[in-house]
């Protein structure tokens, strides 16, 4: 409603960093977890991932990660998987992607499903255009056609780590 009825009420707000989702959804078949053997507490281990999806900067990760080194010792690499993984997370909320897929070497990023929206005219999806058109190799643009109609996506190949999927998507 921002966008549409209500715009002239926003306006001088254009300065703003415009979010367009509030939550991204990742599917992955890395080993995203605390292991067992790392967090043998169950209640503790729910509870810290708790906390990790409330956190929102950097900064409340960085203390995250350093919480855990001194009470649990060194992050096993799916612990330390999990954390880039909320960097991606962040990262695919400011590009626009409802979904992010990260399975067989790939990442599939389902852009903003409503066609309509001002994310589509945006600084962002601009830049994110650009970089296709600029770096072939970098990744791809296609339509597809889902449930939910048709959907614009991202597609990263030889992705095969969380770590490079970053890497990747903050090229842009």
């Amino acid at each position: 409603m921002k966008e549409k009825e209500f715009k002239d009420l926003y306006t001088g707000t254009e300065h703003e960093p415009k979010t367009h989702l509030k939550e991204t959804v990742i599917d992955t078949d890395f080993e995203l977890l605390f292991p067992d053997d790392y967090i043998n507490n169950i209640t503790e281990r729910l509870d810290l991932y708790n906390r990790l999806s409330s956190l929102k900067t950097e900064e409340e990760l960085n203390q995250f990660e350093t919480e855990l080194v001194d009470r649990f010792g060194p992050l096993p690499e799916q612990a330390e998987d999990l954390l880039i993984s909320v960097r991606i997370k962040w990262k695919a909320i400011s590009l626009g992607l409802e979904r992010v897929v990260m399975k067989k070497g790939r990442l599939v990023g389902y852009f903003i499903k409503d066609q309509e929206s001002s994310f589509y005219q945006g600084e962002t999806f601009g830049r994110i255009l650009k970089q296709v058109q600029q770096q072939p190799n970098w990744g791809s643009l296609k339509e597809k056609q889902t449930r939910q109609g048709l959907r614009l996506l991202l597609r990263l190949e030889n992705i095969d780590s969380v770590e490079q999927a970053l890497e990747r998507l903050q090229a842009v």
